[in-house]
């Protein structure tokens, strides 16, 4: 059975254990439980071997208790016993067939009830055994602590059950559910070394080396630059070809990978520039569930989780809103996407064409903001950070494409400012738009820090039309817009985040040599109120 394959069963049972009834959690072993069973049965095992045999005894005790790996078979067995012939039973009735199932998978002879129930525990403790990782290999195969990881399942009380994540897993098949997984962990990826998530990082370093096998002398000498559990998984779901063997001369060991063919298309389809349904999707479900276990935090104080109650109430209203709207449009897109294609060699396809490129953005722009709504809405129930602010306009620049002419005239050793940075750079941004919009062809960005080294004075001027005296205050005002067309929010973005989140002030005030000019005065962060 494939990796796909088992994490669907997996999810499959859960919901089926939600369908049925709000069943408990399956019953765990306790560790110290399995590792004195463990020693029991390896003293039973050794009186029934001879003396010649101490190597197999050896080799048996290391195969067993390395990484634990004891402890995960007993888990393991566990609750496949309680998804199967056990289920409902009693804890000590659990305990009673791990234990058998660890005494005949280790080579004792001791039989089971019936002989039906014999082969049913074989097969469970055949399936457990290779569920559990081998030495070295971490977590890796535990089909249940990575649907947890990835968020495809969740605890709620004393139970599982399947989470939106899991849910669109489940509908999907092939390549579209290797992708759906990508695209999940991609957005939920702490880094290269993650074990349980690709990197968007060591997705282009496959890709820049298709190839990359060396001898495990080499690999301790240079170190890995990747998960190599992650490596592992991507093997397992047909994305690479894990390479695990023996030099030709016998003195080496080697490993690493080669990309499949296959594997490339989907990696390719990962680091695609264009946000896709998926993408959309897998980023706004993750943000979901991030937000959900915040709100699971709601309850707890402390010196480094303290919520506002206020703000969680608005992000769990903000995501209400952007479920609803994704719902919506993302089954529109997929439907316009077949309709486009229905269309190919038909009559109508140049009319349908004509209408795409006010359709299309359209959706885009509409996805990508319910995307930013529940980031920064996430953004309420988190404290303020420090941050430089160098490096936020250089972001923020990169992050704008534009024909704009920009440059940046700061200073790299300015203090840290304080506050949501991912919001400090969306109001730069809006301010580069803003300019854009108006006509501007350059804007020069300058920074100077005050003599009482208490606020940065942040300077954005552009050579556009400029700004009325009378309209310079109203611009801020949500709604009000000088540009045909006009939603009016970008600069009342801009206020809120300056004046509101990071304590400062922003103007609009005179250029005498023509175009626009915004002033920012910004608190650094030592001085910041709290």
């Amino acid at each position: 059975m494939s990796f796909i394959e088992e994490l669907k069963e997996h999810l499959q049972q859960v919901r089926a254990a939600q369908d049925d009834n709000p069943a408990t959690m399956p019953f765990r072993p306790d560790a110290r439980w399995v590792q004195t069973e463990f020693i029991k049965l390896v003293e039973q095992l050794e009186r029934t071997l001879q003396n010649s045999d101490s190597e197999r005894l050896k080799f048996l005790h290391q195969e067993w208790s390395s990484d634990d790996r004891v402890i995960s078979f007993a888990t393991n067995l566990a609750i496949l016993l309680q998804e199967g012939f056990l289920h409902g039973e009693p804890r000590a009735t659990v305990e009673e067939y791990v234990r058998l199932g660890m005494t005949r998978y280790m080579g004792l002879d001791v039989p089971a009830a019936s002989l039906t129930r014999q082969l049913e525990i074989d097969r469970l403790a055949n399936k457990a055994w290779h569920q559990s990782p081998p030495p070295g290999a971490g977590e890796l195969n535990s089909i249940a602590k990575y649907s947890l990881e990835i968020r495809a399942a969740r605890r709620k009380a004393n139970r599982l059950e399947v989470a939106p994540i899991g849910d669109v897993l489940l509908a999907l098949s092939g390549r579209d559910a290797i992708q759906w997984l990508l695209q999940v962990e991609a957005a939920q990826s702490m880094g290269p070394m993650d074990d349980w998530r690709l990197s968007r990082r060591i997705a282009e370093y496959i890709l820049e080396h298709p190839e990359d096998i060396r001898p495990e002398l080499l690999w301790e000498q240079t170190g890995l630059n990747y998960s190599w559990q992650t490596i592992r998984r991507l093997g397992s779901l047909g994305v690479l070809d894990v390479i695990e063997v023996m030099s030709d001369g016998g003195n080496d060991f080697l490993s690493g990978y080669k990309l499949s063919t296959e594997g490339k298309h989907v990696l390719e389809a990962l680091l695609t520039s264009t946000e896709t349904p998926f993408s959309v999707l897998a980023a706004t479900l993750s943000q979901d569930e991030s937000l959900t276990a915040l709100e699971k935090e709601g309850g707890r104080t402390g010196i480094d989780t303290v919520f506002n109650s206020s703000a969680i109430a608005t992000a769990r209203q903000a995501r209400l809103v952007v479920h609803e709207i994704r719902n919506a449009l993302i089954p529109a897109q997929i439907a316009l996407g077949s309709l486009y294609n229905s269309v190919v060699g038909s009559q109508v396809e140049a009319e349908v064409a004509r209408f795409r490129p006010r359709i299309d953005p359209g959706i885009d722009r509409a996805l990508k903001f319910v995307t930013d709504l529940l980031k920064t809405s996430e953004l309420a129930a988190r404290a303020p950070e420090g941050f430089d602010l160098l490096r936020v306009l250089a972001d923020a620049v990169a992050s704008l494409a534009t024909s704009l002419r920009i440059k940046l005239d700061v200073a790299p050793d300015l203090p840290s400012l304080s506050g949501y940075r991912e919001r400090f750079v969306l109001a730069i941004v809006n301010l580069l738009r803003n300019a854009e919009q108006a006509g501007a062809k350059q804007v020069l960005i300058t920074s100077e820090l005050e003599a009482n080294n208490r606020n940065i004075l942040l300077t954005v001027d552009d050579d556009g039309p400029g700004v009325r005296p009378e309209d310079r205050e109203r611009i801020f005002q949500r709604g009000i817009s000088l540009r045909s067309g006009g939603a009016g929010e970008g600069l009342a973005l801009v206020k809120e985040v300056v004046e509101i989140e990071l304590h400062g002030k922003v103007a609009c005030v005179d250029k005498p040599d023509g175009g626009a000019r915004f002033r920012m005065r910004l608190p650094v962060a030592e001085r910041t109120p709290r």
